[in-house]
C-alpha cells in the first residue's frame, strides 16, 4: 500500500507543482484581468473534465481493477472509443461560447488544448486503474511541467499572451499523450461492444457525474459571482489565493484518484474492510498535509511574498489565505470519505454530500460577500466545506452500521 501511496503522491505533486507554476507565472505576470479570464476559462474546463471523467474515467478505473489482467487491455480500448463522443461535441460548444462572447482569438487554442489535454488524460487514467503510477509520472511530467516551461519561454520572448499559454498548454499535453500511448495496452474494439459498454458506464457513472458537477458548482458560484460583482480583477486576487492553499492538491488528487480503487477491492469483504482500506490512504496523507497548511497559518504573509514578489498586488491576502486553510482541512476529510464512497458504489451518498455543500456556499454567497467582498467568499467556502464534512460523516457512519448505504 505505502509503495501505491507513495507514486501516487509523487505522480500528483508533479501535476499539481506544474499547475501552481503555472498559475504562479502568470498571476506575476498578466494583467488581473486577463488573469482572471484564464481563472473562469480554466474553471469551465475543469468541469468538462470532470463530467468526462464520472462519465468514462471513472467507472472504467473501477471495473478494470476488478477485472483479471487479460481482460484488461479491452475494456480499456472500449473506453479510449467512447471519448470522441462526449470531448468533441463539449469542444465545439466551448469554441463557439468564446466566439459569442467575443474572445474569437481563444476559441481554437481552449478547443485544441481541452481535446489533447483528455486525450492525455484517459491514457494516464488506464495507468492508475492498474496501479502503474510510477509509468504514469513520465506523461504527466511531460504535460504538466512542460506547460510552465514554454510559457516561461514566452515570457522571455515577450510574446505572452492569453491564446499563447493555451497552446503552450495543447502542445505539451500533444507530447505526453504520443510518449503515453506506447505504455498503455489498448485493444481495437469489437464490434457492438461500445453500446453496451457505455450503457454500464453510464449506469454506474451518473451519480459521480451529478457529484462532481455540483461539487465543482460550490467554487465556480464564488468564481462567477465574485466577476459579477466586482469584474474579473476581483476573480484573479481570489484564484491567487486559491494558488497558495493549491500547494497540498497533489496529496488530495492523488488520494482522490487511489482510494476509490483501493476501497473497490475491499468492498467484497463488507464497507468496514473498504473504509480501513480508504482510510488508512486518507491517513498517510495527512502526514505531509498537517506541516503545509500550519505554515499557511502562521506565516502567510512571508508565502505571498515569496511567491508573487514584493511589488505583487496580491501580497494583502494574508487574511485569505489563513481562512482557505481551515476551509481546505475540513474539505480534505469530506473528500476522503467521499472517494470511499465512489469505491463502493455509494456515489449517490456522495452527490448528496456534494449537493449540501454547493447549497451551503449558494446561501452564504450573498449574505458574506456583499459586506466583505472576498474575506466573505472565502468564509462562504470554509461554511460549504464544513457542511460537507458533518453530512459525510453522517453517512458514513450508518453504512458501517447498518451495512449498506442507506440511500443507495
Amino acid at each position: 500500500m505505502l509503495r501505491h501511496a507513495s507514486w501516487t503522491l509523487i505522480d500528483q505533486g508533479v501535476v499539481s507543482l506544474g499547475a501552481f507554476l503555472l498559475n504562479i507565472v502568470l498571476a506575476r505576470h498578466m494583467a488581473p484581468v486577463e488573469y482572471g479570464i484564464f481563472a473562469l476559462i480554466f474553471g469551465i474546463l475543469l468541469m468538462i473534465q470532470l463530467s468526462i471523467s464520472s462519465v468514462i474515467f471513472y467507472p472504467m478505473s473501477i471495473r478494470i481493477a476488478r477485472l483479471p489482467e487479460e481482460e484488461r487491455p479491452a475494456l480499456a480500448g472500449r473506453s479510449l472509443a467512447l471519448l470522441p463522443l462526449l470531448l468533441l461535441p463539449a469542444a465545439t460548444l466551448l469554441a463557439l461560447g468564446l466566439v459569442v462572447m467575443a474572445r474569437s482569438d481563444l476559441a481554437l487554442p481552449v478547443a485544441l488544448h481541452l481535446t489533447v489535454w483528455q486525450g492525455q488524460e484517459a491514457l494516464r487514467r488506464i495507468l492508475f486503474a492498474e496501479f502503474r503510477h510510477r509509468d504514469a509520472l513520465v506523461g504527466d511530467s511531460i504535460a504538466y511541467l512542460g506547460a510552465p516551461l514554454a510559457v516561461l519561454i514566452l515570457l522571455q520572448r515577450g510574446t505572452l499572451t492569453l491564446p499563447g499559454v493555451f497552446f503552450c498548454m495543447a502542445a505539451a499535453s500533444g507530447v505526453a499523450l504520443l510518449v503515453s500511448s506506447r505504455l498503455v495496452h489498448a485493444e481495437r474494439p469489437a464490434a457492438g461492444t461500445l453500446r453496451p459498454t457505455f450503457s454500464e458506464f453510464w449506469s454506474l457513472g451518473r451519480w459521480s457525474l451529478a457529484n462532481n458537477f455540483v461539487g465543482a458548482l460550490r467554487i465556480q458560484i464564488l468564481l462567477w459571482g465574485l466577476t459579477a460583482m466586482f469584474g474579473a480583477a476581483a476573480t484573479a486576487a481570489f484564484q491567487a489565493a486559491l494558488n497558495v492553499v493549491n500547494l497540498a492538491n497533489p496529496i488530495l488528487l492523488g488520494l482522490c484518484n487511489v482510494i476509490p480503487q483501493a476501497a473497490a477491492r475491499k468492498s467484497r469483504e463488507g464497507y468496514r474492510a473498504a473504509w480501513k482500506a480508504a482510510r488508512d490512504y486518507a491517513l498517510i496523507g495527512t502526514l505531509p498535509l498537517l506541516p503545509c497548511y500550519a505554515v499557511l497559518l502562521a506565516a502567510p504573509d512571508l508565502v505571498l511574498l515569496l511567491l508573487y514578489g514584493a511589488d505583487s498586488s496580491y501580497l494583502g491576502l494574508a487574511l485569505l489565505i489563513r481562512i482557505l486553510a481551515i476551509s481546505w482541512l475540513l474539505g480534505y476529510s469530506a473528500d476522503m470519505i467521499c472517494s470511499f464512497m465512489h469505491g463502493v458504489d455509494a456515489a449517490r451518498l456522495a452527490l448528496l454530500v456534494s449537493a449540501a455543500g454547493t447549497l451551503a456556499a449558494a446561501a452564504l454567497f450573498l449574505p458574506l460577500v456583499q459586506p466583505y467582498g472576498l474575506i466573505g467568499a472565502c468564509i462562504a467556502l470554509g461554511g460549504s466545506n464544513l457542511v460537507r464534512l458533518l453530512s459525510a460523516h453522517w453517512f458514513l457512519t450508518r453504512m458501517i452500521a447498518h451495512g449498506r448505504p442507506s440511500a443507495a
